[in-house]
């Protein structure tokens, strides 16, 4: 595990080099949580719809443009980009698990996101628009674990687009469906309490809830109970899913190379 986690440094180390990306990406998140406050205390005022108030949902939207930062589903852009050059054929040659090279990679990146871009713009938004604490304690844990489905599940979404490259050897069309889908079903700009009770149904049906919704549901204390729990171990349930489906597709894309001559 020494050897992955090495990889993880060096992906942190190599993001040092684009220090200047720092200060756009402050600015980008503080002009997107902007617009986004804006917007509720437009839509909410000083009351509340359905229950929920304005502070609330500014809450609800630091935490999701925030998240978005640390989300994994962007390796695919990393296989691809070793599909194109024909790098995979050393990557697969090494006496390691690609895809677990792939997941401290991405580990990496996400630190240096949470480092340099994540708690700072929390800090800015918590003194420039408020941030409510936890709703409870209990909350805040089951929050973490929340987190780190929400870093799995994208990983394995991510992952499964960049397996689906090794046939269309182009991850364009599949990486932008896959982060379409995130935008509407994550619940991540629109809470999914507001869908309407079809749209709803059907986003907690599917695993991208986990990568915005649920985490800031959780947070907020609109997720209690015997409720939070089961929807953290439906997550764990998707996680194991989506470790058989990748595993199964990573055997048959391996095979696919090696039929094609690598």
């Amino acid at each position: 595990m020494i050897t992955y986690f090495m990889f993880s440094v060096k992906a942190f180390t190599n993001q040092l080099a684009y220090r200047a990306e720092v200060w756009l990406r402050l600015l980008g998140n503080f002009v997107t949580i902007l617009i986004q406050v804006e917007i509720w205390k437009a839509v909410i005022g000083s009351g509340n719809v359905d229950g929920v108030t304005v502070e609330q949902m500014i809450t609800y939207s630091v935490i999701n443009t925030l998240l978005s930062a640390l989300l994994l589903n962007g390796v695919s852009s990393k296989v691809d980009d070793s599909l194109k050059s024909g790098g995979i054929a050393s990557e697969l040659v090494r006496p390691l698990s690609y895809p677990l090279y792939l997941l401290f990679d991405g580990l990496g990146n996400s630190i240096y996101q949470l480092t340099f871009t994540v708690a700072p713009s929390f800090l800015i938004a918590w003194l420039f628009f408020g941030i409510l604490p936890p709703s409870s304690a209990a909350n805040f844990i089951a929050f973490l674990g929340a987190l780190i489905i929400a870093l799995i599940v994208s990983f394995l979404l991510g992952y499964f687009i960049s397996l689906l490259a090794f046939w269309f050897m182009n991850h364009f069309a599949l990486s932008w469906t896959l982060n379409g889908l995130i935008t509407v079903f994550s619940g991540s700009f629109l809470p999914i309490w507001f869908f309407p009770h079809y749209w709803a149904s059907l986003a907690k049906a599917l695993p991208f809830q986990y990568m915005g919704y649920v985490p800031a549901t959780i947070y907020l204390g609109k997720m209690t109970g015997t409720q939070m729990w089961q929807t953290l171990a439906l997550g764990m349930g998707w996680i194991a899913a989506l470790l058989v489906l990748v595993q199964w597709l990573w055997a048959r894309a391996v095979r696919r190379l090696v039929i094609q001559g690598g």
